[in-house]
Parts: C-alpha cells; sequence; structure tokens
C-alpha cells in the first residue's frame, strides 16, 4: 500500500470532475502563471477547478488567476470568485447584463464531544453546539 500512496495522491490531486450546475458541460483545459485549470461555463458563471499541483496555495493569489482565465475565455468582466484554493466559482458581468448574485456561504456549526461512558453495548454521552 505504501508504495501506491504517492502515485494515488497525484492521481486525486488532478481531478477536474464537474461540480454541482456544470455535469455534462465539457470541460476546457487552460494554464497561466505556472497554474493549470479546467474551465467549464454555465450561462455567467464559471467553474474553474485547478488542476495543477502546488505547495500552500493561497486563495487571493489562485482566484486570481482563475478570474484572469475565465475572463480571457469569456471576454466578460469577473465580479467575484468563491470557494476555495482547488475549486472556484467566478460571477461574471457580460453584454450589460448584471452579474450574477454570489452564493450565500454556508453556516458551518461546531460541536463539541463531551464525557462518553459506555453502558453494555450502547455509548453515551453528549455534544454541545454552537
Amino acid at each position: 500500500m505504501r508504495r501506491w500512496l504517492p502515485f494515488l495522491i497525484l492521481l486525486l490531486g488532478a481531478c477536474d470532475a464537474a461540480g454541482p450546475g456544470f455535469r455534462g458541460i465539457p470541460g476546457i483545459e487552460r494554464e497561466y502563471d505556472g497554474s493549470s485549470f479546467t474551465l467549464r461555463r454555465n450561462g455567467d458563471v464559471v467553474e474553474a477547478i485547478r488542476t495543477s499541483p502546488e505547495w500552500l496555495p493561497r486563495f487571493p493569489d489562485v482566484s486570481a488567476k482563475a478570474a484572469h482565465l475565465a475572463h480571457m475565455e469569456t471576454g466578460c468582466d469577473p465580479v467575484w470568485v468563491d470557494g476555495d484554493e482547488s475549486m472556484m466559482r467566478v460571477g461574471l458581468k457580460c453584454e450589460g447584463r448584471k452579474a450574477p448574485k454570489r452564493p450565500r456561504k454556508r453556516r458551518t456549526i461546531f460541536c463539541e464531544i463531551g464525557d462518553l461512558w459506555q453502558s453494555g453495548e450502547s455509548i453515551s454521552g453528549y455534544m454541545t453546539c454552537g
């Protein structure tokens, strides 16, 4: 297993499967400033998936590259970029139309698991979320 681990990491690191709303849309591979992306356009939103391995990429740097490629590919002005360092969505302002609204951020709930105890075959405890 150990000798297959680096290969598996590289294989998964270059995955560019389309996200929700972009399935069935063919991807266009582009490279800019040392980063490779697969771009898919659905209306005025472009999905940009970074396919190049990079050591600790920063979102501002990667998103600027994705926005630049979306502009070069579509001719539309990027208004917002949302997502993370590996998969982003770019909202475009095209042909006098307003850019689509930026997706709302998902709320994340953090929970802390308290004391656990075992009674027979079951485990009980409590969780505090906030």
